[in-house]
């Protein structure tokens, strides 16, 4: 970066040219811009939110696209996610003709480019703005938008008479459910945790604990077993980059010790529904009905989309479910965004989608990860990087890749690339970086 300014109000439009004009207002709009992008991170949490938010990036990318053009600057950010993000949405787009339904594939198609436009438009933004605050302070957004939407989802939960005894009464999102409200906190707590770590002011350190403290009871009633499996494996992964074998091997222990807890208070009396099969089982069932179904179209699949399965088998659509016994129904949809991808589009989308999320967490946490370097841009990365995995282990017992989380999960990924671009090695927060003009150097791969 080339003067980068600290605070909102260094933010400085050029000197006048000679001969009287006025300065550009090109820094007024990229300056504009990374306010709407703190605010898409924080309305990211409210789903209700969601078809304005959409509409409202879609505006933000032509415009910023048609500024590219005044200026004469490139609008691409070259970055390590585009070989596979872009050989995904190819592939996807050549199965449409062979989908169950291809104007729905196709429609579904249209959603994931719209939400990797976010995360191609964040990255211009981030690149174009010139402010190397503005990570941190997009990274504090997520934790204010997930912090007020944990506190909302305690108190709704408390008010209909939640309690600690078993899940009847679950914690949920305002607008929604508990499986967003579950997959909210596995991207809000690392993330918080990165803040905290990195935080050199006490109050900034006090409010990351409170929201750490709101997130986790939201996360601990929302009673959902998948989000908690997804912060396992970032416990897990965590313990292996600061700690190695042995700190993993505590932490197996000690998720080992809760469960086998769970299960003797559930025998108690506490927490039979949450111990209880009865959902896994289903999910097993609808899983064997997508690899049969996987093994007969291998490389085009069925269409891209959640209501494909259904649309290939309308008897397991919700209304004929309804009329069965309860023993014998199954969820209409297969639960698990990685196992949809492949039955949808076949095995080489899931190539392509794998290799998105392995791409990213390259960027995010290298291998050796030095904990000890005390690089603050590395740990705010890190964080992302948990969140990155468990929101990847959320998506393998529902299909959570969707609307706002989606929007939340690109502006994250544009924001980590950002952070551990080889500019700004070698430099600190509230330091310049030592050499290059741009937070993210376009040749960066």
């Amino acid at each position: 970066m080339n003067g980068v300014p600290s605070t909102p109000a260094d933010f400085a439009l050029p000197p006048a040219q000679d001969g009287g004009r006025r300065p550009s207002a090109h820094p007024y709009f990229w300056n504009a811009q990374r306010y709407v992008m703190m605010a898409v991170a924080c309305s990211s949490f409210f789903p209700l939110l969601f078809r304005y938010q959409e509409h409202a990036v879609i505006i933000l990318i032509v415009l910023s696209l048609g500024m590219c053009a005044v200026e004469r600057v490139s609008p691409w950010i070259k970055n390590p996610l585009d070989l596979p993000l872009w050989l995904f949405m190819i592939w996807v787009l050549c199965t449409v003709p062979f989908a169950t339904d291809p104007v729905y594939s196709f429609f579904e198609w249209k959603k994931f480019v719209a939400q990797a436009g976010v995360f191609y438009w964040s990255l211009l933004v981030l690149d174009r703005c010139r402010w190397e605050g503005l990570p941190k302070q997009i990274l504090r957004a997520v934790v204010f938008g997930g912090s007020v939407l944990a506190l909302y989802a305690l108190v709704d939960f408390i008010d209909r008479g939640g309690t600690w005894r078993d899940r009847y009464v679950r914690a949920q999102a305002f607008g929604s459910d508990y499986n967003w409200l579950s997959t909210y906190m596995v991207m809000t707590i690392p993330v918080a945790a990165g803040l905290l770590v990195t935080g050199r002011l006490a109050w900034i350190r006090a409010t990351s604990v409170l929201a750490l403290m709101l997130a986790g009871a939201a996360q601990l009633f929302s009673y959902t077993r998948g989000g908690w499996l997804g912060h396992a494996a970032q416990g897990v992964t965590l313990a292996l980059m600061i700690g190695g074998r042995r700190m993993v091997l505590g932490v197996l222990g000690l998720m080992g010790v809760i469960g086998v807890g769970l299960v003797v208070a559930s025998q108690a009396g506490f927490q039979t529904d949450t111990v209880a099969a009865k959902t896994v089982d289903t999910r097993l069932t609808v899983w064997a009905i997508g690899l049969s179904e996987v093994a007969t179209h291998p490389v085009a699949g069925i269409g891209y989309g959640n209501n494909s399965f259904i649309k290939k088998f309308p008897d397991y659509a919700p209304a004929k479910q309804d009329q069965l016994p309860e023993r014998d129904r199954i969820i209409p949809a297969m639960h698990n965004t990685f196992l949809m991808v492949t039955l949808g589009s076949g095995l080489p989308a899931l190539w392509c989608f794998v290799w998105i999320f392995v791409a990213l967490l390259r960027q995010l946490i290298p291998i050796p990860w030095a904990a000890g370097n005390g690089d603050a841009y590395s740990m705010m990365a890190a964080g992302i990087g948990l969140a990155v995995i468990g929101l990847a282990v959320r998506n393998l017992f529902d299909y959570m890749f969707m609307g706002s989380l989606a929007h939340l999960f690109w502006l994250l990924a544009a924001v980590g690339i950002t952070l551990t671009a080889p500019s700004r090695a070698g430099s600190s927060l509230g330091q310049k970086p030592a050499e290059s003009p741009s937070s993210l150097p376009r040749q960066a791969s």
